[in-house]
């Protein structure tokens, strides 16, 4: 088994050694991880009170990024909570924030945390897996910066397409990825939250207004209402529960993770053949499903019908928004 050095300097290259590893590549290697003062985090922050200054709730978010980044460093190494971490692992897993002086910027490099990740996965994994799973996670920490699914009337490069197809793809190879997808835009959502009167705040890709600051740190306070959300979906997990499934799906059309609940006896015999058989196949299929959504977020959702059918009865094709509750 030979061993293979792969240096990362840039979320392309490491799209690109992510897409070589879908493909076969490394299965077969001990792939050695070095990042080269990549991923970062940057947030420049633009306001009446970030002028040299840091606020409470800023500090606090930084705070909870750290404790998000020991909860992934957690589920890939030992698929555990973040709990499970020893003091000398916390330790050589902090990260540093900067604040640069004249401005409230804060920077930090990610390579450090990245590379104990690679190496301690090393011991645990595939060279494929390690390439898919260590750096496919840093790639969408960077990808997740950009806030893409914030942004509105943008037109997508073919590169950005293609992208996205490599991480429909990753996802459904790596199922765990997806959930620490979910949780990254939560870590970035909770620092702009704890800036609402920020004029600009600007990541490592995009510059985000006021507006559109207030725009995704509304969906806190949005009540929710219930609306059918009917797609293709790829099946990335099924698990049993006492009375129901736990089925996470990502919806072909954009991407989007969907964490669903179908409950036992809802669906026929034939319905749950065509899931399980789409699940096993890796095929998309066509699931009917109501989700309680909040802005932008789908804080829950269930199936109810697959194909137009469930139980051999049609699935009306309705638009539940009749329902609503503040949260």
């Amino acid at each position: 088994m030979s061993t293979t050095a792969i240096k990362i300097q840039s979320e392309d290259v490491a799209w690109r050694y992510i897409e070589e590893a879908l493909e076969g590549k490394y299965d077969n290697d001990v792939v050695e991880l070095d990042f080269n003062e990549w991923p970062s985090f940057h947030v420049n922050v633009k306001g009446d009170r970030y002028d040299s200054t840091i606020t409470t709730s800023m500090m606090r978010s930084l705070v909870d990024l750290q404790g998000h980044l020991n909860r992934v460093y957690a589920e890939i190494i030992y698929g555990k909570s973040a709990k499970s971490l020893t003091a000398e692992e916390r330790s050589s897993l902090e990260i540093v924030f900067k604040v640069e002086k004249g401005s409230s910027n804060v920077v930090a490099d990610l390579s450090g945390f990245f590379a104990e990740l690679g190496k301690n996965a090393m011991e645990k994994m595939t060279g494929k897996q390690v390439v898919t799973v260590v750096l496919g996670a840093a790639a969408l920490w960077a990808s997740t910066s950009a806030y893409d699914h914030y942004l509105k009337d943008k037109q997508k490069s073919a590169e950005e397409k293609n992208r996205h197809e490599i991480t429909v793809q990753l996802i459904k190879q790596q199922p765990r990825l997806m959930e620490i997808q979910n949780a990254n835009v939560a870590a970035y959502t909770n620092i702009l939250k704890s800036v609402p009167d920020a004029d600009l705040v600007t990541t490592d890709k995009v510059t985000l207004r006021k507006d559109e600051i207030e725009n995704i740190t509304k969906q806190e306070r949005q009540s929710t209402e219930l609306k059918r959300i009917d797609d293709l979906y790829l099946i990335s997990s099924l698990k049993i529960k006492q009375d129901s499934y736990k089925i996470d799906v990502l919806r072909v059309s954009d991407g989007r993770v969907v964490p669903t609940e179908l409950f036992k006896g809802h669906l026929s015999m034939d319905e749950m053949e065509n899931i399980m058989r789409a699940f096993t196949n890796e095929k998309p299929i066509s699931l009917n499903i109501v989700g309680r959504v909040r802005g932008e977020e789908i804080t829950s959702a269930n199936i109810v019908g697959v194909n137009d059918m469930a139980n051999g009865e049609a699935v009306a094709h309705a638009n539940l928004t009749s329902e609503s509750s503040d949260i």
